[in-house]
């Protein structure tokens, strides 16, 4: 029960996630979301640095503390 409530809970992240957020891959990655399409985001960790990763790779969205 748990485990589905927290599978919910992330599904419900990866889609709301929008261009200009910062995000953070499972990998470890963090940037920040300059496009998207229904399954893939491609996200700028630097200048003329982007990569195309999987929504289902979103671990959550970046918040610097």
């Amino acid at each position: 029960m748990q485990q589905s409530r927290q599978q919910k809970k992330r599904q419900k992240l990866q889609s709301d996630i929008q261009v200009g957020e910062e995000v953070y891959t499972v990998g470890g990655m963090i940037g920040t979301v300059v496009a998207m399409d229904t399954n893939k985001l491609t996200i700028k960790l630097a200048d003329n640095v982007e990569v195309l990763v999987l929504r289902s790779a979103i671990a959550g969205k970046y918040q610097q503390s």
